[in-house]
């Protein structure tokens, strides 16, 4: 059988060169899936923090490497780029990391030269550890807007949370929350009155009670849009309060409307995702409308109360769980994302009532998928007001002009929050 760490180099190197996610290329890739659930899970964790350190990992390949390496050599590029990972932050033990990458080397005749070079980095590996810095993982597109809306110590911050392994949070059902002792049965902690945080630590569909539908995986920052929702209708009999869900898969927020009562349509343009969606929603036992459908050319006679958009968006809040983001330009699809969020809102405008909200909500701290969109939107829309935002949840992150930022490093939960940015809007 191909050995882990060829695997893992192999996958690594489709990532770079095809800009794929992980999870997508595993999905295909029949070496991974013969693999046992520990040697899946060692794949994923050295795939995942090379990416992570992918910054400092290239700064120590160019003092190292002197001659950069041709195209053709992108697999042994990568070996190399695993084998630093786990020597210097996974603190796997040198001679089994050098030995293995040395063996896998030998079919490509480059094993002189890896041995060479990683040897000489574990020679120097306190030296080296005192030289990078967590900084250098983040890309410009990122830094620079970082530094401009909040400064080098916030970016220094975020930079710090990134590196780090991410934790799993799991919403339970509201009427389960008090039956069972969720934080032992889980192995976890209670970071809110029903989201539990828990290591990644095995196959969340083998976790207790999965298959029951009495929880599903959702990040905190997730749930607050919802939440939101929630507090302006705090007065209303939730059934009679119709909510349109733009981008509903995998589901988090439409089980969450559907939790609270809300009259609850959800949208979803991807026919794959929709699956999913319901696939997730049969398993909850929670029932809805879902239309599989692109919100530019949907139709429909009715108005609705509120409109939840959770719109595409580069993900720049989510770099700590996909980490393939730091190696991928985004920036060149900010253009077209800025375009494309500008579409939705704009389109959602000719569906909420008079009276009624548009909650708009991205997994990004990319300032122009966000607070610039947001104030453009006002500008040219002048029956539209920014709306207050529940007191309790603005805690969670910072208000700026009326609008929540939800930062990576957030210091109140171990391993901080999922970035997110949230506007609730009112139709005056």
């Amino acid at each position: 059988m191909t050995n882990s760490r060829e695997i893992a180099a192999h996958i690594l190197t489709d990532i770079y060169l095809n800009f794929q996610f992980l999870e997508n290329l595993i999905s295909k890739n029949r070496d991974f899936n013969r693999l046992d659930y520990r040697d899946k899970a060692f794949v994923r964790l050295i795939i995942l923090n090379t990416l992570r350190r992918n910054g400092q990992i290239q700064v120590i390949i160019d003092e190292f490497i002197r001659k950069p390496l041709k195209k053709k050599d992108a697999f042994i590029l990568n070996l190399i780029r695993i084998s630093i990972c786990q020597i210097l932050f996974l603190n796997v033990k040198e001679y089994s990391v050098v030995n293995t990458a040395v063996q896998i080397s030998k079919n490509h005749n480059r094993d002189k030269f890896v041995n060479g070079v990683l040897r000489n980095i574990c020679r120097n590996k306190t030296a080296i550890l005192n030289k990078t810095t967590v900084e250098s993982n983040i890309p410009d597109w990122i830094k620079k807007n970082i530094l401009k809306s909040f400064g080098h110590k916030q970016f220094i911050k975020i930079a710090k949370n990134i590196s780090k392994e991410p934790l799993v949070d799991i919403k339970i059902k509201k009427n389960h929350c008090v039956t069972k002792n969720w934080e032992k049965i889980l192995n976890g902690k209670f970071i809110s009155s029903e989201i539990i945080r828990l290591k990644n630590d095995g196959p969340i569909d083998k976790k207790p009670f999965f298959d029951k539908g009495f929880w599903w995986v959702q990040s905190l920052s997730a749930t607050l849009p919802v939440n939101i929702i929630s507090s302006i209708f705090k007065k209303s009999q939730n059934s009679g309060i119709s909510v349109l869900d733009i981008g509903a898969a995998p589901g988090g927020k439409t089980c969450q409307l559907l939790e609270e009562g809300f009259d609850v349509t959800s949208l979803e343009i991807s026919q794959r995702r929709t699956k999913r969606l319901k696939e997730n929603l049969k398993r909850l036992n929670y029932k809805t409308k879902i239309l599989n459908k692109d919100l530019l050319h949907f139709k429909t006679n009715k108005l609705f109360d509120c409109i939840l958009i959770d719109a595409p968006c580069t993900a720049s809040g989510l770099i700590q769980k996909k980490p393939e983001i730091l190696i991928m330009n985004k920036s060149v699809n900010l253009d077209k994302l800025a375009l494309k969020q500008k579409s939705i809102l704009e389109k959602s405008m000719s569906l909420v009532k008079k009276g009624g909200y548009i909650l708009y909500c991205v997994c990004s701290i990319h300032s122009r998928e966000g607070i610039d969109l947001i104030q453009n939107f006002l500008k040219n829309n002048s029956n539209f007001e920014i709306n207050f935002i529940d007191d309790q949840i603005s805690k969670l992150g910072r208000v700026i002009k009326g609008t929540l930022f939800v930062m990576p490093d957030n210091e109140k939960f171990e391993n901080g929050m999922d970035g997110f940015f949230i506007a609730l809007l009112k139709k005056k």
